[in-house]
């Protein structure tokens, strides 16, 4: 069975967007990241605000960034106390918007690695080691254990640290503790207590994968630039589809609704099905990761035998193993659905790509880098394009290091992208 870990990365620094792929040992992509001038990743960066408004019943409460971006608070039971309209506390960015909502935020400092999750802020003589509620009730009292002994005196006053799901099989506790202890005391600005403003900003899409991934080698080499810049176009756009051909000659549907994302497995009168759920079994995993699925996501599967179906969850559960977000396999509805669920992060990539006429515009920012330079450029754009690009995008405009002039085609009505002249 093909692993969907990933192997290497490719970080594209363009105007106006920088992305992240991320591929696999048999080159595919797994994920992409995308940090955008006019709409920048928030993800996983910390900040001091003020509290605006609390919704005690719904469990969050609301507060602006220093920049003014919305951001709504996820609230636990123990945050209560601590919640008061007018308080400036840290919080952590966890989840992208989407369906209309604001940024999501959990209450507290913190950094995460595959493994871990370091915490900053503890008070005082409270317990600094924990583990996450999803490691097995038998396992939890030796790496409880394990982890005070291996971590607990790498942690100074004030830090505390919880063990991922993920970092249960790790054979070392004190390394990843200490690499998140640098990064932090590297990277975070000095802000005093009572006054707002961001305290750590991620160090970046590639810091962030290298925290989740560690040092992986990075596709640097100017001459596959526009080869997998342009890969990475194809990828996106066949992502955007609903229908993805398996090789087998069955197909799977993503579709998402404002509740949930659904996954129809369609062999498509193929009869071999053990093939079919074979490759099923890595492919769901991958469009779940490659769309950015998050929350509830329901997949209906060809009736199978009993034995067959426990054989699929097996090698889907193993795929799911390799997302960084540790995706939840809650097993079959009463309609006969396979219900997982997964956290909410980055932004969806089809409302990515539905940020019209941004990234249309950007992608032929990317061709216009892909020309000779001290040579004018003639860009074909639509009339949508050029008014973003002489508005939000001028910044990513400017940037350019070749001059560059806008040809807007006069034909609206047809579905075109962005072009050389010449």
């Amino acid at each position: 069975m093909r692993s969907l870990a990933v192997k290497k990365l490719y970080l594209e620094t363009a105007p106006g967007q920088t992305r992240l792929g991320f591929f696999g040992s048999d080159d595919r992509l797994l994920d992409v990241w995308f940090d955008a001038w006019h709409r920048p990743n928030l993800m996983e960066t910390v900040h001091n605000v003020r509290i605006e408004r609390v919704f005690a019943s719904q469990n969050r409460a609301t507060a602006t960034l220093a920049d003014g971006v919305a951001i709504s608070i996820r609230l636990r039971k123990s945050d209560a106390s601590l919640v008061k309209v007018g308080r400036i506390l840290p919080v952590t960015i966890i989840a992208a918007p989407r369906h209309g909502k604001p940024w999501q935020a959990m209450l507290g400092a913190r950094l995460a690695s595959a493994g871990m999750i370091l915490l900053v802020g503890v008070a005082d003589g409270a317990s600094n080691i924990a583990l996450s509620n999803n490691i097995p009730s038998e396992d939890r009292a030796g790496l409880t254990a394990r982890l005070l002994a291996e971590a607990g005196s790498e942690l100074p006053s004030g830090f505390g640290v919880i063990l991922r799901r993920g970092g249960s099989k790790l054979t070392d506790f004190t390394a990843p503790v200490s690499q998140l202890l640098k990064q932090w005391q590297d990277h975070a600005n000095p802000i005093v207590a009572d006054q707002t403003g961001c305290i750590y900003d991620s160090g970046g899409l590639l810091e962030r994968a290298r925290r989740l991934f560690g040092d992986l080698p990075l596709i640097d080499d100017p001459a596959e630039a526009a080869t997998i810049s342009a890969l990475l176009d194809d990828e996106i756009a066949a992502a955007c589809q609903p229908k993805t051909a398996l090789s087998c000659g069955g197909n799977l549907w993503c579709a998402q609704s404002h509740a949930l994302w659904s996954i129809d497995l369609d062999g498509n009168g193929v009869t071999d099905f053990d093939r079919v759920f074979s490759e099923a079994a890595i492919e769901i995993p991958r469009q779940m990761r490659l769309r950015a699925m998050s929350g509830p996501v329901l997949v209906d599967l060809p009736r199978l035998a009993p034995a067959k179906v426990k054989k699929f969850r097996r090698a889907l559960e193993t795929a799911l193993g390799d997302d960084p977000r540790q995706p939840d396999c809650l097993g079959m509805t009463r309609g006969g659905l396979l219900e997982l669920q997964v956290p909410h992060g980055e932004m969806a990539l089809h409302a990515v790509m539905q940020e019209q006429p941004a990234q249309d515009a950007l992608a032929g920012l990317r061709l216009v880098m892909q020309q000779p330079p001290f040579k004018p450029v003639k860009l074909a754009v639509s009339r949508a394009m050029a008014a973003w690009l002489e508005g939000v995008g001028r910044p990513a405009l400017d940037h350019l290091d070749r001059q560059v002039q806008l040809v807007v085609w006069s034909d609206d009505t047809h579905n075109q992208s962005a072009h050389i002249l010449g």
